[in-house]
């Protein structure tokens, strides 16, 4: 397998074709505020934000082919993501880098925390810090979260996807740290002649 490191983070990867890892459904779950409850503005917004999530992600797998992709990749100076086909066919789509999730170590890290991930392809820390404050959720204000399972990773794709307004979030790449990016604009690319 290759991989390209791009800021010391994996970036572009190609491995054997093989069923791609499958997003998992996800169910909403949120750190409480200090009183034990969210509040039900906080409690609509995330219940739509997983739905939506769920919906998104789908149709990424059955129209967009995410489940069957041979290699990935995305460029930072042009923030295009791109998936490769077995074909040579592909999609493209704008991309912001989001985050980054460990399974080793059970963490999130928010691209605006992390140090490798530059400012102009990161999901803007004030979009995301406004809306924890709004809602009242801490998780989006800090910029390492505990992420113990991946179910909890994409459900902080579920909020940054619906945050920034994005078709869906591609969350995978390389061991130990996978990157999640959140995608615009997709289009197809045909394969070439």
């Amino acid at each position: 397998m290759r991989k390209i490191y791009v800021l010391g983070m994996v970036f572009a990867a190609k491995s054997p074709v093989k069923k791609a890892k499958r997003a998992p459904k996800i169910k909403r779950t949120a750190k409480k505020r200090t009183d034990g409850k969210l509040s039900p503005k906080a409690d609509r917004w995330l219940a739509e934000a997983t739905a939506e999530f769920n919906r998104k992600q789908e149709v990424l797998k059955q129209e967009w082919g995410f489940g069957t992709f041979e290699r990935w990749a995305f460029d930072p100076a042009t923030k295009t993501f791109a998936l490769t086909f077995a074909d040579g066919s592909g999609f493209e789509a704008d991309g912001q880098v989001l985050g980054t999730y460990s399974p080793t170590d059970g963490s999130w890290e928010w691209a605006w925390n992390n140090p490798n991930v530059e400012a102009a392809i990161a999901v803007p820390g004030d979009q995301l810090k406004e809306l924890g404050k709004r809602l009242g959720l801490s998780y989006l204000k800090i910029g390492m979260v505990p992420a113990p399972t991946r179910d909890f990773a994409s459900y902080l794709c579920a909020i940054g996807a619906k945050a920034t307004d994005a078709i869906g979030v591609y969350l995978g790449g390389g061991d130990p740290v996978e990157v999640a990016i959140v995608l615009h604009n997709p289009r197809r690319k045909l394969k070439a002649a």
